[in-house]
């Protein structure tokens, strides 16, 4: 087993909670012993942040693509991350190349499948808090705006600090202009082409759209009032929305159109006073280019998936169970993958015959790693059990971590699952 260890502090704060560079890293070389094949330090990084952002975080995933690495292991999982999009970033790397990875002071790993639900299960909720105390914030600095005090944090074009109030800086001419140019040219994509003639950045429309917004422009007199309402009169008219502000949709990027294997989107209806979510193939109806034109109601497809969810988990471990075979020699495939690059390495062979004789030995040991195993169905009972008490954000990422796609078929619905 060769095992990397990873460690990773922030502030110096960490090193008050015994969260210190040095304190992980006693932990992880205890663990390790002589099967730790290196040590990947990120200091002064937020877990936070995207990965491709913190360079050990990267060395490490590379030596996992190379080959040189078996298990990753961490002192929690919040060392090695905070940011439920960027872990999975990561995990999709580890799954590629049969890496597994253990928190040692928590009850987390990955090398069961039991373990893997688990983890699945409570960055559901995670997520779910993050997003609970996002709204907190939220509401915090938008009651400091409305009493006119500062917001602490990062200020736009044109504003600075003074006295902890946003007050105009020298730049304030330049968000003049950029208002005064969009109203010219009503378009976000025409104004952020020659936001950089004005700025010295060019905006995306995104961003542009974001600063055109902005209410702090209003309030520190930067703006008047009469040119923020023609701004905001003209980005009213050009905004265009498919789905509801603020709604979750529980399989959103899930479904899959059985026609032509496009996205099906999700949209909200009204009818005599009543909500439902349809999903509908994006091509059809946007782009006309397919001629599905059925609807899936999200109630009635969530109601199929929580009744076959477990049939199917049950199905799997029966397939898995009737498929296996002879376990390989994947020590003896490395063996021959090792004896394979010295040859190269002496210059016995050249890399294009090294590259063809080499492929097939890497396939063979990543699929002996990725070997499927069964899934314990209590598990996955006990998930369905506490489905009802998640919000709808839990409940949607609950859905992500258990199912890969969703195709409507006749009356039901075939699904592939994310299953060890």
């Amino acid at each position: 087993m060769r095992i990397a260890c990873y460690a990773r502090v922030s502030t110096e704060e960490q090193a008050l909670h015994g969260l210190s560079i040095e304190a992980q890293l006693a932990a992880l070389r205890e663990f390790a012993g002589e099967q730790s094949v290196g040590e990947y330090v990120d200091a002064g990084i937020s877990a936070r942040i995207p990965i491709k952002k913190r360079p050990e975080l990267q060395r490490l995933l590379r030596d996992v693509e190379a080959g040189k690495i078996d298990l990753v292991c961490f002192v929690k999982l919040d060392r090695w991350t905070r940011n439920i999009r960027e872990y999975y970033k990561a995990q999709d790397v580890l799954d590629a190349h049969g890496v597994a990875w253990r928190a040692l002071r928590e009850d987390y790993e990955t090398q069961t499948a039991a373990g893997r639900l688990k983890v699945n299960i409570m960055l559901a909720v995670a997520q779910d808090e993050a997003d609970r105390t996002s709204e907190r914030v939220k509401a915090v600095f938008e009651e400091k705006r409305r009493k006119g005090l500062a917001v602490n944090g990062h200020m736009p074009l044109g504003l600075d600090f003074c006295a902890g109030q946003p007050a105009p800086n020298a730049d304030a001419e330049k968000v003049r202009e950029l208002f005064a140019r969009f109203i010219a040219l009503r378009s976000l994509r025409a104004c952020a082409a020659v936001s950089a003639e004005i700025t010295g950045k060019r905006y995306t429309t995104t961003g542009l759209r974001q600063l055109l917004t902005n209410e702090r422009y209003l309030a520190a007199g930067i703006i008047n009032p009469e040119t923020w309402e023609r701004v905001q009169a003209i980005l009213s008219t050009h905004a265009t929305r498919t789905v509801t502000p603020g709604r979750v949709y529980l399989f959103s990027g899930l479904l899959v159109c059985p026609v032509c294997g496009g996205k099906m989107t999700a949209r909200t209806y009204r009818p005599r006073g009543h909500e439902y979510v349809y999903y509908s193939c994006a091509r059809a109806a946007k782009e006309l280019k397919c001629p599905n034109h059925v609807c899936v109601r999200e109630d009635l497809l969530e109601r199929y998936m929580l009744a076959h969810l477990l049939p199917a988990v049950k199905d799997h471990n029966l397939r898995i169970t009737k498929a296996r075979k002879k376990p390989v020699d994947v020590d003896a495939l490395q063996r021959k993958l090792d004896r394979l690059t010295d040859l190269y390495i002496d210059e016995a062979i050249e890399k294009d015959e090294f590259d063809r004789r080499a492929a097939p030995i890497r396939d063979a040991i990543k699929s002996a790693r990725l070997t499927p195993q069964t899934v314990d169905t209590a598990e996955i009972r006990s998930a369905l059990d506490t489905y009802e008490g998640l919000s709808k954000t839990a409940q949607r990422a609950f859905w992500g971590f258990l199912v890969r796609r969703i195709i409507p078929a006749g009356e039901g619905f075939e699904f592939a699952l994310v299953l060890p």
